[in-house]
Protein backbone atom coordinates (compact mmCIF):
# COMPACT_ATOMS: atom_id res chain seq x y z
CA UNK A 1 0.00 0.00 0.00
CA UNK A 2 2.86 2.21 0.43
CA UNK A 3 4.17 2.55 -3.19
CA UNK A 4 0.97 3.73 -4.99
CA UNK A 5 1.23 6.81 -1.89
CA UNK A 6 4.74 7.94 -3.27
CA UNK A 7 3.66 7.51 -6.65
CA UNK A 8 1.02 9.83 -5.88
CA UNK A 9 3.28 12.36 -3.72
CA UNK A 10 6.13 12.23 -6.28
CA UNK A 11 3.36 13.63 -9.50
CA UNK A 12 2.33 15.85 -6.86
CA UNK A 13 5.13 17.23 -6.76
CA UNK A 14 6.34 17.10 -10.31
CA UNK A 15 3.20 18.88 -10.86
CA UNK A 16 3.60 21.54 -8.60
CA UNK A 17 7.30 21.90 -9.80
CA UNK A 18 6.12 22.66 -13.39
CA UNK A 19 4.11 24.98 -12.36
CA UNK A 20 6.40 26.67 -10.60
CA UNK A 21 9.23 26.82 -13.51
CA UNK A 22 6.22 27.94 -15.46
CA UNK A 23 5.72 31.22 -13.67
CA UNK A 24 9.27 32.00 -12.81
CA UNK A 25 9.79 31.67 -16.70
CA UNK A 26 6.75 33.83 -17.59
CA UNK A 27 8.37 36.34 -14.82
CA UNK A 28 11.50 36.67 -16.32
CA UNK A 29 10.39 36.92 -19.77
CA UNK A 30 8.02 39.55 -18.85
CA UNK A 31 10.76 41.63 -16.69
CA UNK A 32 13.09 41.06 -19.91
CA UNK A 33 10.44 41.60 -22.41
CA UNK A 34 11.64 45.59 -22.43
CA UNK A 35 15.46 45.29 -22.34
CA UNK A 36 16.52 45.46 -26.36
CA UNK A 37 13.72 47.27 -28.37
CA UNK A 38 12.57 45.70 -32.03
CA UNK A 39 13.99 47.67 -34.80
CA UNK A 40 13.87 46.51 -38.68
CA UNK A 41 16.70 44.42 -40.05
CA UNK A 42 17.49 45.89 -43.07
CA UNK A 43 19.35 43.91 -45.58
CA UNK A 44 20.60 44.55 -49.42
CA UNK A 45 19.30 41.59 -51.71
CA UNK A 46 21.21 41.16 -54.85
CA UNK A 47 18.61 40.65 -57.89
CA UNK A 48 20.00 39.44 -60.79
CA UNK A 49 19.45 41.56 -63.94
CA UNK A 50 16.23 40.30 -65.97
CA UNK A 51 17.83 39.38 -69.91
CA UNK A 52 16.40 41.60 -72.24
Amino acid sequence: MTIPKRRRKFSGVAAVSIVLLAIAVLIWAWTNGGRSPVRDIVQPVPVPELPQ
